[in-house]
């Protein structure tokens, strides 16, 4: 059976599908309408409009009750004197194997308490942060590119390198702190692992694995048992003067180490000046 197939079979019960980004909605009018909110979770197995790639061509994948899924746009529908919300979802940033057979087509959803558990936070708030290499943005008449790094929301944290990054995505150097919109994300990394157990105390974050990840230095625990400590710092924000009297920018971004070594995720903002 080839790799291919083994991902077919497994990804014909479970929804898998590229992230994006939430876009304009306002509150819900309606106490059976949920929040705001980034993240739900299923309350019963349905169809949000995501077919896997087969030797057989596309079929129709189903998402699991109690799965969890990103909203990607949300729009508001005046139906008479009421308001009611409907979104279309994805699975975010998840392992890369698992969303490249994917075509994916939206599907407006009810955003009611009947189909949806709202999700305020996730457990480990760092998945889907891409870690890039560095103190913070660096600004001059050339781009810096850095080696990155991500832990998806299914526990595998997947490593890229510089000319990966430039590859994939021009213009990464403004990256939104949620990856899951990012071309990358669905292409191969320079390396891959599965996260075997995930910790959390405070702002640190202990992950242990079974094979080294490439082009990072972990820390070798024994035999097949390998850890990365990922410790949350302080926050950044900066100003930038504008460059060639053309642009200006303003960049935010949290600082990390991970095994000691320093790291950073946010934004940054791009203007006419």
């Amino acid at each position: 059976m080839t790799g291919l197939h083994k991902w077919g079979l497994a990804l014909a019960v479970t929804l898998l599908a590229v992230g994006g980004s939430v876009t304009g909605a306002s509150a819900a009018t309606k106490t059976k309408d949920l929040p705001f909110t980034t993240y739900v979770r299923t309350k019963k197995a349905m169809t949000i409009g995501a077919k896997l790639k087969t030797k057989a061509g596309y079929r129709t994948v189903y998402v699991k009750k109690n799965q969890l899924l990103a909203i990607s746009t949300v729009d508001t529908k005046q139906v008479g004197k009421n308001f009611k919300e409907y979104a279309t979802f994805t699975l975010g940033a998840v392992h890369y194997a698992k969303i490249k057979n994917l075509k994916y087509s939206p599907k407006k959803i009810r955003l009611s308490t009947a189909n949806f558990k709202r999700v305020k936070t996730l457990k480990a708030p760092v998945r889907t942060q891409l870690l890039l290499k560095g103190t913070g943005y660096k600004i001059g008449r050339t781009r810096v590119y850095q080696p990155g790094l991500v832990l998806t929301l299914d526990n595998y944290l997947q490593t890229y390198s510089k000319s990966q990054l430039k590859k994939y995505d021009a213009n990464w150097l403004n990256p939104s702190t949620d990856v899951s919109n990012l071309t990358f994300m669905n292409k191969k990394p320079l390396d891959s692992v599965k996260v075997t157990k995930l910790t959390k105390k405070g702002k640190t974050y202990t992950l242990d694995y079974k094979t080294p990840l490439k082009g990072f230095a972990d820390k070798k625990i024994s035999k097949h048992h390998y850890r990365l400590t990922i410790k949350q710092l302080g926050t950044s924000k900066q100003n930038y003067l504008p460059i060639d009297d053309t642009y200006d920018a303003a960049a935010s971004w949290t600082n990390y180490q991970l095994n000691n070594k320093p790291y950073f995720s946010g934004q940054m903002e791009w203007g006419l000046d």
